[in-house]
């Protein structure tokens, strides 16, 4: 028997048999997607670097988390931190090059913007990949404590060089573009009408159809005007028509869905009151992060989209007055942090390492509540989070040091798509920080081997199961 291949849509289009057998395999196709769990991905940052305790303590599986991630507690068996990652390249203090290439990997697309010279993973999986999956938006972009410029320091997603996706800061705009059109709270559709037809059992009787029109006096009339490639793909094809009867006939009727469908996630109104535009206000922040947060969720709950990126401030947002702290945040606290420099942080003396970590948490604190809320819903054989990858980094190494050193992204989620979460893989020796962006692309089924100005520096060890 010959070896097995898996055959893509691209080499049946360009045999002469492509047309006529390559019909029940996207058919097949389709009525799959009714049953599988979508899988998602959370592109995130945050400002200013963090301190060295948003590392965690321990190792391995048996890490602790530290103050500034305290928030985190009770999602540790999703978190997977990767530390010793190292940014390609680098340019002045790193808050533009840290920035363009944080999820492409790419230089600047030109000296007068500064912006990348290539998409972003999320962009890149949307044409690659099937993740959209017929959703009607392919991507959002939601912000908070930002304006949502197009400024090279706000942009973390790019669909191409120079083509930044810009953020919507106002929960209310955003609410109305995604969720236009659905209807809130509408009585679920009753089951199909056994009249009506049925997409398995339609399915089961193409595939009947074309293995019948299968036979040898056929293939070597049509193998007469392939090349030895293409008949073999031919031969694996028919091979696979019989092994797919089996499994079509193997499914459940009614939709496909059967026991692995996944559980539906309610569908429902996200509030928008209390929405407050202040930077430096941090229960005005807190409340437009919450809101922006459910949004997104409704918007995964409602299928609206299953790719987003969440933004926070942008590279070196200064803050000045935030959590009672008059001054730059960026500027006295996080550029000398390292020292034990005394500042006043809403009426206490402390130091300037301590106020970043403050500082740090509260940022970080946004974070887990969007990831908090995905694991509180159930879907298919797990939640929403372990169906969604959210990635998130900062522009600057540990510490805030102007460096491409030591960046610090953290990977929460996707245990079902394979990503080796509960751990905390401290590498002996640095690594790029596109073998990472690497390793989530492949994660959703997309063979990449690099990204950006390292096109084959492959896949990160450690990342997956």
């Amino acid at each position: 028997m010959p070896k097995r291949f898996e055959i893509t849509r691209r080499d049946l289009l360009r045999t002469a048999a492509g047309a006529v057998f390559l019909a029940p395999l996207l058919r097949l196709r389709e009525v799959n997607a009714q049953s599988v769990v979508p899988k998602r991905l959370v592109l995130m940052f945050s400002p200013d670097s963090h301190t060295p305790e948003w590392w965690p303590s321990g190792s391995g599986a048996s890490f602790q988390l530290q103050e500034p991630l305290a928030d985190f507690k009770g999602l540790e068996k999703q978190l997977l931190f990767l530390r010793r990652l190292d940014h390609a390249w680098t340019f002045d203090n790193h808050h533009e090059a840290g920035m363009a290439q944080l999820f492409t990997g790419a230089r600047f697309f030109d000296e007068a913007t500064h912006q990348a010279n290539g998409p972003s993973i999320d962009q890149i999986l949307l044409k690659e990949t099937g993740i959209r999956a017929g959703t009607p938006i392919a991507s959002v972009h939601l912000c908070a404590a930002d304006r949502g410029l197009a400024d090279k320091r706000h942009i973390i997603s790019y669909s191409g060089p120079g083509q930044p996706m810009v953020h919507t800061p106002d929960p209310a705009k955003a609410f109305s573009q995604i969720f236009s059109g659905v209807t809130f709270g509408a009585t679920p559709a009753p089951p199909p009408d056994p009249a009506m037809p049925d997409p398995v059992a339609e399915a089961k009787r193409q595939i009947e159809r074309r293995i019948q029109q299968v036979n040898t006096a056929e293939l070597k009339s049509i193998q007469r005007f392939l090349g030895q490639a293409e008949r073999e793909k031919l031969e694996r094809h028919v091979e696979a028509l019989f092994e797919l009867e089996q499994r079509i006939t193997d499914m459940p009727a009614g939709g496909g869905g059967g026991s692995g469908a996944p559980a539906a996630a309610s569908c429902e109104k996200t509030s928008t009151t209390g929405f407050s535009n202040s930077l430096n206000n941090a229960t005005s922040i807190t409340r437009w992060a919450q809101i922006q947060a459910d949004i997104l969720v409704s918007a995964f709950a409602c299928d609206r989209t299953r790719v987003a990126d969440y933004s926070f401030s942008f590279s070196g947002g200064h803050h000045e007055g935030l959590l009672g702290f008059s001054q730059s945040w960026h500027d006295i606290v996080a550029h000398v942090s390292k020292t034990d420099d005394s500042v006043t942080v809403d009426g206490t003396a402390m130091s300037t390492r301590q106020a970043f970590v403050k500082f740090d948490r509260f940022w970080a604190g946004h974070m887990a509540y969007l990831a908090k809320r995905l694991a509180s819903i159930q879907e298919g054989n797990g939640s929403m989070l372990d169906n969604t990858i959210m990635i998130w980094g900062v522009e600057s190494g540990t510490n805030h040091n102007h460096s491409p050193r030591d960046m610090q992204y953290l990977v929460i989620g996707g245990k079902n798509l394979g990503v080796n979460v509960g751990n905390y893989i401290n590498n002996t020796a640095a690594q790029s920080a596109n073998k990472l962006l690497t390793s989530v692309m492949n994660a959703f089924g997309h063979p990449a081997t690099g990204i950006g100005i390292e096109p084959t520096c492959g896949p990160l060890s450690g990342f997956s199961v």
